[in-house]
């Protein structure tokens, strides 16, 4: 009686994957092969400069009716109007767009540490911020 060796493939994709777990039968053999694929440039390209141009002005309009005191959301739009001005140049600067968001959300961070309404607002800018991170080429632990 011959032992037929079984084939299995199993192709997880998307976002984010956590607490993946790959079984087998005891008494088989087994060989799992893992390979780890991280590519920003694709997230990248899927927005345009004319999308980061408009997440921005979604993060200044969020902004502008947070509620946060007047030096802290003067400091931080001016920050984003830097990098949003960056961004809408021919050839962006995208270091500096990061460096000017990564201000601001610094501004907002300690905003929302010492005023309520500076969290919940933290909370709806968080995910916007984290959209734009692959167009500029750094990763979201850059501004969070």
């Amino acid at each position: 009686m011959s032992e037929e060796k079984s084939s299995q493939s199993i192709n997880i994709s998307g976002g984010q994957n956590s607490n993946v777990q790959i079984g087998g039968i005891a008494g088989r053999d087994q060989t799992v092969h893992q390979t780890q694929q991280i590519d920003t440039e694709e997230e990248a390209g899927q927005l345009t400069q004319a999308d980061v141009i408009d997440l921005i002005t979604q993060l200044e309009t969020l902004l502008q009716s947070s509620g946060l005191p007047e030096k802290e959301s003067s400091k931080a739009l001016r920050h984003l109007e830097s990098a949003k001005e960056e961004v809408q140049s021919k050839e962006p600067d995208k270091d500096y767009a990061a460096k000017s968001l990564e201000k601001a959300t610094t501004v907002l961070k300690e905003a929302g540490e010492t005023v309520a309404a500076g969290s919940s607002l933290w909370n709806k800018i968080k995910p916007i911020v984290e959209k734009v991170t692959p167009w500029l080429g750094v990763t979201s632990g850059f501004f969070l």
